[in-house]
This record gives C-alpha cells, structure tokens and sequence, in this order.
C-alpha cells in the first residue's frame, strides 16, 4: 500500500512538473516610443517576481516566463505599460510619453523647478502640441497654447511682426512685448526696420521654430522678478532640442509642402457695376464717357501660395555626450503677389561630460533669411490696399501688353513685378558654457552668449513707378553679448527638508548700428546702386547702445514635502534710466501647500493632487529705448544754418527717470483627479504697473520742447487663468486627450498726466484720432461718434449726439467711450485622438469681446467717393420702409455717411480652427522592412481653416491689427488677412 502510494504521489509530481514546464516559455519582442522609434534600456520585469531584463539598443528583448503571467515595461519619461502573457511568443510595446512624468521638471529662470514645488504661475508648452504647426517664426507656436497668453498675427505678410501680450498691456508708451529668452540667452527684440505701411519685421522671425523643444511662459512676479528690470511684459523661455545620453544616432528627416491663399478679401463692385452707381447716384453726373476697361484688382494681387519645407535632425549621445544637429530650409511663397520668404539655419547643440565634477557645452544656431517684402496698408505701394481703392476699369497694362503708371493709386502688380524691396537678415544666437561642482550639491556655471543680427533692407523702385527712379539702402546691426555666472545648491536634510538656491550675476552690452542712403535720378532701370543716381538724398549714421548689470538669488525651500517657501530679489543697473535712478531692486515672496501630501487626505485616493499657492512681487519695463534719460541734440540738414552746420534739441533730460515698475500678486491651485486623468489649475491676479513712462507737458523753451519724458501715471490689470485637461478616454488601441486654457483679463488707466481732458473730465492720452487711454477705462479705448443707422422712413443717416438723441449732423464733441480693443478673455482649445497607428490633433484658438476698428471701410464704403466701393453698397434706400446699408442718394447724410464713428467699429469676437492634423505612423515591423529606415510618418496640416466671427465682418479677418505699438490695437486699414495653408508632411527616421 505504502509502494503504491509513492507511486500514486510521484507521478502527480511529474505531471505538475511536466505541466509547469509545459506552460513555462521565452517571449522576444521590440519595445519603441511614440514615434515607433526603438528604446534601449527599458526595464521589463514579471510583475510579483524578481525576474526581469532590459532591451538593448536596438529595443530588443528576451525573457522567459509563464502563460498567465504579467510583463511590466517601464522606462523614464514613458507611461508604464503592462501585458498578459497569452499564447503568443511575441509581445511589441509602444510607449507613450507620460505627460505628467514630464511635467513633473519645469524650466524656470536660471534653472528647473519639480513642478510640485512650484510656486510660480508657469505655463508649458510641449514639442508635442508644436511639431506639426507650420510656423514661420516662434510666436505662432504659442498662440492659443498658454492661458493668460494673447497673440495676434497682426498681418498675412510674411515676417510681420505679431503682438504678444501676457496677461494684459503693462505699458502705454514703453515695450509691451514679453522677454524672450533662447537657452539662457535674453535675444534682441526691437523692431529696426523701415516698414513698408504700418508693419514691421518680427524680429525673432530669424529663430528656427523646428529646433524649439519647448517653452516656458513665466507669467507672475515670483517667476519674472529674478529677471528684474525686463520681466513686467512677462518671459517666455525657450528650449531647444538636444540628445540623450547613451542613444543610438538618430537622423530625421523631414519634407513637406504647402499652399496657401487669403482667408477674407472684401467683395468689390466690379466695372459695370461702378460706372452705373456713379452715375445714379449723382458723382460721375459730369462724366459722359466712362473708360470701358474692366479690371478684377483683388482677386489679380492675391494667389495660391506655394511653399516647401526640408527638415534634418540629427541626436545622440554616448556615455559623457549628447549633441543635436539641425539644418532647415524654408522657402515660402506668400499669398500676396511678390511676397516671398527664404530660410536657411543651422543649430548645433553639444553637451559633454569632461569629468564627475565638470561639464561644458555649446548652443548655437545660425540663420540667413531673404525676405521679399511687400506694402503692409495705408500705402499706394500696398497690394491690397491699392487693389480695393482701385477703379475697377483702369487696367495695369496698356494695348501693347507694357505696364503702365497708373497715378495716386499705383500700379501694384508692376510694382511686385519690376521693383525691388528685399530685406535680407543674417542672425548668430547662442553661448558657450561650463559647470563645475565645487563640492557635493554646489555647482559654479558660467556662461556667454551673444545675438547678432545683421538687417539689410533695399529697395529700387523703376521709372514706370517712380518718375527718375528711386533707390534706397538701409544696413542695421545689434550685436548683444551676455555674461554670466551663477551659483546653484540641492541639498536634502534628514528627508523632509529640501532646499535649492540659484545667485549670480549677469552683465549685457548691447550696439545697435544704423546706415541710410538713398537717392533719385537715374538714367537707366539697368542702374541699381545708389552711386548711380544724380541726386543724392538722405545721407545717415547712428549709433546707439546700452548696458545692463544685474546681481540675483532666488530660493526655494520645501518641508517633507507639504510646505513651500520661495523668495527671489534682483538689483539691476541700466545706462537707459537717469542718472539718479540707474539702480532698482526687484523682488518676489511665494509659498504653497500641497494639501495631497497631508495625512488627512489619504482617504480622498480620486484626488491626486491638490496644492494651493501664491506670491507677490515687483518687475519692471527697461523698453524705453537707449538714451531717453539725457538731453539730446541732433544735427542735420535741418539744423543747418546759413550754410553752416549746426544742432537742435531733440529731447530734454530728466536724471531722475526710473523704471516703468509693476506690483503683483497671484493666487492660485493645482488640482489632479482619477489618476491624473482630469488636471486643473486656476490662477487670479492683480498686475499694478506704477511710474508710467509718459511725455508730461512743460512751459515752451527757446528749444521749441514743449514736453519731458517722466515717471508718472498708473495702470492695472487683473484676472484670472484657467487651465483644464482631461484623458477622456485611455486605451491601448484607442486614446483622447483634450485641454482648455482661457485667460480673462481686465485693464484699467488709474491715473496720468492732467494736460488732456475730456467732455467729461476725465484724463487721457489719445494715441490715433479713434483711439485713447482714458482715466477709468481700458488703455485702447475707442472714442468715436456712435452711428445709429439709416432711417427706414426718411433715408437720411442718423448718428447719436452726446446725449443720446439722434443726429443727421454730429460734431466731434459728440464722441464717447465706444468700445474696447481688449478682450474679455482668449484661449485655446485643443484635441488629441490616436487610434493605432493613426492619430488626430485638433485645435481652436479664440477671443472674445474686443472690438476692431476697420478704417478701410472709410474708403471702400464711401458712396461719395471716386474710389471702388464694396458691393455692400449697392444696398441703397429708395422708398419708406427700406432698412437699407446706405441712406437715399438724395438725402444730406450721403456724402458723410463715412465719417469716422461706430459704423466702421465691429466686434472683433472670434474662434478659429487654427489648425488640424492627419498623421499615419508606419508600424515598426513595416517600417523594418526598409532597412535603414526606423520610422516613418506621414500627415496632413491645414491652418486657419474657418472662423466664427459676426456677419458684418464679412470679407474682414478679426484677427489683425495695423500696429504693434500699445496704445493702438485692433486698428486695421486694409491689412491683409491671414492664410488658409494646406500641407502635406513625410518624416523620416533613421
């Protein structure tokens, strides 16, 4: 019996043996990342075990384990995954990238800060949600992205420069732009070209936005102060790509194409349309034989644009280095007739390790843009605004087929086709580097950058346009250099106290070089130069520059993880302010609580986290240009005298000017929810700017001055950033993220000089005749008459007088606060769904109640007038009851009817599909079968793609403005609309 039990006992331990065996096999597969790249290195392990493995460089891996089983992959800055194992000896892994992971490092002035203990308001904004915008310069790749960020593309020219605004206007006549900040390095930012109209070059146009990695939107004082005398406007960091440490050499290679056209172009009466409303309505009466030409001009100084993108990247990194090697060339072809843009840059980042202690690296990117230019508005030479005002029988060419000079409103297309107006930039940015650990925890970096930009801008225009010809060339050079040296500590004590401080100092010099000559007479179009004309002209030279030194320390401190304090203090020296003035301190306090980490939130497991914070702080605003602080003389040929050289007063001094300074505190909570899958941050705020820099007016000298530039008058800003995403859905085949940022803002004059008041007493600053900052209202406020509408029983136009009664005769004194060029709030709004291999991106951009004031329409809807008019003029009242668009050709309103008031105001609300994107990632085990090729992707852009926008805005885009200045926004004079662009992309890795 007992035999046969072991007999019984050992075959049922076999049969387990032989079972376990049976179940028991090896399982190979590949493991990559999103862009089904391989990734070395990635940890797999059988979950509840200690068996595990990593993949090898080329993503491979091998490990044996049981049928039933789990397999967790994991690696840095990747969201876990995890497999069943089934029946199949293959398992391949495609890693996503774990946003929060990611988010969890944020780069912040002179270093990085774990988002957790963050007290500072920062927006981020990830290579993710920028890689497939086409952009021609940084800024467009923010707009939309960040709450409590506006940016405005104030033109469809090409390289016009945007308005950029954070958290609302900080300044009225200083620089409203934000400081942008490329690895370290504070860039050169003014607007030096001679714009051709209203628009100005962007002067960041010359920065790649394919080698942008991410930015960083520092938007309160506890973030800007350590920037001290230029962070008021905001700062905007930007990081560009580089490798990783032990990563195979990877080459990318990316091709795409575009077209593009016009998104909004007016409705123009054609000739036979012209000539008979002319004559009805009594201004042609005198003309018997109107020309019998027909000419379209709109729809003949706009077409489809066409454009081509090559894209090389080029990372890696060994043991002790990692490097990034980028080279681009764009070439674009605008929509407008002869405007054009060409691009080549270069970027080579190195990083290497020269020991345990020390480190040295290199940022550098160079770029060489050709910019054929184009009339902005408000010109004769301009495309679009010579192509409404035209009359539409006066054709361009003459019974020959030669172009011909067509008077005041020139001849466009001859002058796209034959002058010449290029403006041609040549830019070097970057800084050279070394860290070296002094002992544990203490690191000594010191850094230089420099950011050169050489501007050329030349123009010729030929005797067909310009009787004797014209020519014009202007050369202008800043060369910035940047010095600094900073002091880092990370130390943690006994596991709950962390520590880490940055001090330093950090001196800029920066030269700005100007030259200008031009000259008319020449004997022949052959003859280009300047030398060759017979009559010189303007003759000029300047020189200005200036110098910064700053000495900073910031430090944050943050107990077991709960409690956080941070302070930050800045004293910054600038030749720009007085000489009794030259020094100002700058400082920032905060603290946070992350009420997650509490005990008593233990239970509540749906919320992640939640941590409150705050701060307060003082920033200031040096944009006042190099100089503004002495008395300066010029001499010209207008100082001359009796033939002798002599000089005249251009500004008196005043020592004791200082910075524009803003005081500001923030509030604000974080919140994460159900696995992260829903996050949540709110901020509100209260931005004072005080010491306004403002032209105050003084008694008359014998210098003929009758103002001097001083501190005074104050403005405000408050509101409130939101910012909501959600995984609405997390699959493995199937994902869906989306987020929402919305910035409110309210801006409000407190007080400025008393020389100026209104009807009603109130100070103010006019900056257009339609636009002013007024005491108790916003900065762009619009000042006009209202306009009531065309009486259906009389015909006659009626405006509104000051009291509110209806009026066929307003006065300028009828004017009132009309609108507002702010708006309530802006945002964006984005999408990401991936099912497999395909993924979907979407994305709105949007504001909200600012108003826009279309002073075309002064033109193009005068019926009195000789220029074109829109059809929307043919709406004319003949009998009682008509609600027509213009009044009775007989009443006395007629030939006012286009008078400035709220006629040409509209609301400038608006949400656009800024852009969506088709992609289609070629799966690993395909894209293997090419050899060298590791991935391949391919996508479809479109931009700009429909608007919502209010009917009367029909033919006019929302989104522009004539001017980058502060005090004048939302104006337009037929600046020309942004471009619907559709691209198809390839991406090649290798």
């Amino acid at each position: 019996m007992r035999q046969k039990s072991k007999w019984i006992i050992a075959s049922v331990l076999m049969l387990c043996v032989g079972f376990t065996y049976a179940q028991e096999k090896t399982v190979t597969g590949k493991v990559t990342d999103q862009n089904e790249l391989p990734l070395p290195g990635v940890s797999v392990v059988v979950t509840g075990t200690t068996t595990g493995t990593q993949t090898d460089f080329d993503g491979n891996y091998s490990i044996d384990v049981e049928e039933g089983q789990t397999l967790r992959f994991s690696y840095i800055g990747q969201a876990t995954v995890e497999r069943t194992v089934g029946e199949d000896d293959t398992i391949n892994v495609q890693m996503q990238e774990d946003t929060q992971a990611l988010e969890e490092v944020v780069v912040i002035a002179y270093g990085q800060q774990s988002r957790e203990k963050l007290v500072q308001s920062v927006s981020t904004v990830s290579n993710e949600n920028i890689r497939d915008i086409p952009a021609v310069s940084p800024q467009e790749l923010l707009q939309g992205q960040a709450s409590g960020v506006q940016v405005v593309n104030s033109s469809g020219i090409l390289g016009a420069a945007p308005v950029i605004k954070i958290r609302g206007v900080a300044s009225i006549s200083s620089g409203g732009r934000p400081l942008f900040v490329v690895d370290g390095v504070p860039l050169n930012d003014q607007v030096v070209t001679e714009a051709q109209g209203g628009q100005g070059l962007n002067p960041l146009a010359d920065i790649n936005p394919n080698d942008i990695e991410s930015f960083s939107v520092l938007k309160d004082a506890a973030a800007t102060a350590v920037y001290g005398s230029r962070g008021s406007n905001g700062v905007v960091l930007i990081t560009t790509k580089s490798g990783r440490k032990n990563q195979d050499t990877k080459v990318t290679l990316e091709l795409n194409t575009s077209w593009s056209k016009s998104t909004d172009v007016f409705e123009m009466m054609n000739a036979d349309q012209f000539r008979n409303y002319l004559v009805e309505n009594g201004t042609g009466a005198a003309v018997t034989d109107f020309p019998q030409g027909s000419f379209d001009w709109p729809s003949n100084v706009v077409r489809t644009g066409l454009s081509s993108d090559l894209n090389v990247g080029v990372t890696g990194g060994s043991e002790k280095t990692t490097f990034f090697l980028g080279l681009t060339h764009k070439d674009q072809q605008g929509f407008i007739i002869g405007n054009n843009l060409n691009r080549l840059s270069g970027r080579f980042n190195l990083a290497h390790d020269v020991s345990d202690k020390m480190r040295v690296g290199v940022n550098l990117g160079v770029s060489e843009t050709r910019n054929d230019r184009v009339g902005a508005e408000n010109s004769t030479f301009a495309p679009m605004t010579s192509a409404f005002l035209q009359q539409p029988w006066v054709e361009p060419f003459d019974e020959n087929g030669d172009y011909v000079n067509t008077g005041f409103i020139a001849n466009v297309i001859a002058i796209e086709d034959l002058d010449i107006t290029d403006a041609n930039s040549f830019r070097t940015t970057g800084n050279i580097y070394g860290e070296f650990d002094i002992v544990d925890n203490l690191t000594f970096r010191t850094d230089f950058g420099i950011d050169r930009v050489t501007l050329e801008e030349f123009s010729r225009s030929f005797e067909i346009n310009s009787p004797d010809g014209f020519a014009e060339d202007i050369v202008n050079q800043q060369n910035k250099y940047i010095f600094t040296n900073t002091l880092n500590y990370n130390k943690t004590f006994a596991g709950v106290h962390d520590l880490s401080a940055v001090a330093g100092m950090s001196y800029e010099q920066t030269e700005v070089r100007n030259i200008e000559v031009d000259a008319t007479g020449f004997l022949s179009d052959q003859q280009i130069n300047t030398i060759s004309a017979s009559t010189p002209g303007t003759t000029n030279n300047e020189v200005t520059g200036s110098r910064l030194v700053g000495y900073f320390g910031r430090a944050n401190y943050s107990f077991d993880n709960r409690y956080i304090l941070e302070g930050s203090v800045r004293r910054d020296g600038s030749s720009r302010f007085g000489a009794n003035n030259k020094y100002g301190t700058f400082w920032a306090v905060g603290g946070a609580w992350l009420l997650s980490s509490e005990a008593f939130m233990e239970n509540a497991d749906w919320i992640n986290t939640l941590k409150i914070r705050g701060n307060y702080g003082t920033s200031g605003n040096d944009r006042i240009g190099d100089f503004a602080a002495l008395e300066r003389f010029e001499g010209d040929v207008v100082s001359n005298y009796n033939g002798a050289s002599g000089l005249r007063q251009l500004g008196a001094g005043n020592p004791d000017l200082q910075w524009e300074r803003s005081e500001s505190y923030d509030i604000g909570f974080e919140a994460a929810f159900m696995e992260n899958r829903v996050r949540l941050n709110v901020d509100y705020y209260n931005k004072k700017t005080t010491d306004l820099i403002l032209e105050v007016p003084i008694p008359q000298t014998n210098g003929g001055l009758n103002f001097i530039i001083d501190n005074v008058g104050e403005m405000e800003n408050r509101g409130f950033d939101v910012d909501l995403s959600a995984d609405i859905i997390r699959g493995e085949d199937f994902s869906w993220t989306s987020s929402l940022n919305v910035g409110i803002n309210k801006n409000e004059v407190l007080s400025l000089p008393g020389a100026n008041l209104d009807d009603q007493g109130r100070r103010f600053i006019s900056a257009t005749t339609v636009q002013r900052a007024v005491e108790g209202s916003s900065v762009n406020s619009f000042y006009l008459v209202r306009y009531k509408g065309v009486d259906p029983q009389t015909g006659d136009a009626e405006w509104l007088d000051i009291d509110g009664n209806p009026t066929t005769t307003p006065t300028s004194a009828d004017r009132v606060l009309a609108g507002d060029a702010n708006p309530d709030f802006v945002g964006g709004f984005r999408n990401s769904l991936r099912y497999k291999d395909f993924d979907l991106n979407f994305f709105f951009n949007f504001s909200y109640g600012n108003d826009i004031y279309v002073s075309g329409l002064r033109f193009t809807d005068n019926p009195a007038s000789t220029f074109n008019n829109r059809t929307a003029l043919l709406d004319v009242w003949r009998n009682p009851g008509d609600n027509a668009y213009v009044p009775s050709f007989d009443s006395p309103t007629f030939d006012t009817f286009a008078q400035r008031s709220t006629l040409q105001l509209r609301d400038g609300s608006f949400a656009r599909l800024k852009n969506i994107t088709l992609g289609y990632t070629i799966p690993a085990r395909y894209a293997d079968q090419f050899g060298i090729i590791k991935g391949v992707r391919l996508y479809a852009t479109a931009n700009n793609v429909f608007t919502i926008k209010a009917d009367d805005l029909e033919g006019i885009d929302p989104e522009v403005t004539d001017s980058i200045d502060n005090g004048r926004q939302g104006e337009t004079f037929f600046t020309a609309p942004q471009s619907r662009t559709y691209l198809l992309g390839l991406r090649l890795t290798f």
